[in-house]
């Protein structure tokens, strides 16, 4: 994957600052976005050696103000004159049974999780398309598979990424532009933090493995899935979830 121009969204923390970390080391051009994690990144610039930290750019902004996001996106290709890869890792996380869930809430869900993700691969993919080439890979979830309870919000912004990844990349792949959804299942970062206890306990059952994922069990495929070792795969909501039933 070597210099590659690569944008990772939600990259101050979790998984997309783990991919933006794996992406980085690989010896690519990074731009790591976050609305507020900037310290994390400005840290991990420190401790990298001068022909990586060189590489490794921050935007500080929120996914959710298209004018900002465009902008942002334009700046990167007038840079580089090419915009290679895309990860989607911003995302918000909600847990509420349905009979409490508001409408304010679902709306907010599915703008960051949802339209906001949608709108930055239309940006994106206008730049990759100039070039015939380019890759996408969205950060779902195993949510989007499971039913339960108190999922119905973000479980079903998940799966409506995941439906728009696989029509994207029908409508791209004339393009030779590729698309995929990976989707962890509990993994160890900081969103569990808002996450049922006995939830994670159950997830943690329902699987073969038995255990949390790491970030890198998820940064490990999505670095598979960005690069030519899997240029033949696209179109596909890949599970990371240790075997769950």
């Amino acid at each position: 994957m070597a210099n590659r121009v690569c944008i990772v969204t939600g990259a101050g923390k979790g998984i997309g600052f783990q991919i933006a970390k794996d992406f980085i080391m690989d010896e690519n051009i990074v731009y790591a976005c976050t609305r507020s994690d900037a310290e994390n990144i400005n840290k991990l610039r420190s401790e990298l050696p001068v022909n990586y930290s060189k590489n490794l750019f921050l935007e500080l902004f929120d996914i959710n103000d298209y004018a900002k996001s465009k902008e942002i996106v334009q700046k990167i290709w007038k840079s580089n004159n090419r915009i290679d890869v895309l990860v989607n890792s911003a995302g918000i996380a909600h847990g509420a049974l349905f009979a409490m869930s508001s409408m304010s809430d679902m709306e907010r869900v599915f703008k960051t999780n949802y339209f906001s993700i949608v709108h930055f691969m239309q940006i994106c993919s206008k730049f990759m398309i100039r070039k015939k080439a380019g890759v996408i890979c969205n950060i779902s979830s195993i949510a989007s598979f499971r039913n339960d309870p108190g999922t119905m919000i973000y479980g079903s912004s998940k799966c409506a990424l995941n439906f728009a990844t696989k029509v994207i990349a029908q409508e791209l792949g004339a393009a030779n532009i590729r698309i995929n959804s990976v989707a962890p299942g509990v993994t160890s970062t900081e969103m569990l933090e808002n996450m049922d206890q006995k939830a994670i306990e159950k997830q943690i059952l329902d699987s073969a493995l038995s255990k949390l994922a790491k970030t890198s069990d998820i940064s490990s495929l999505v670095s598979y899935l960005c690069s030519e070792k899997s240029s033949h795969i696209t179109g596909q909501i890949i599970k990371v979830d240790g075997g769950q039933i």
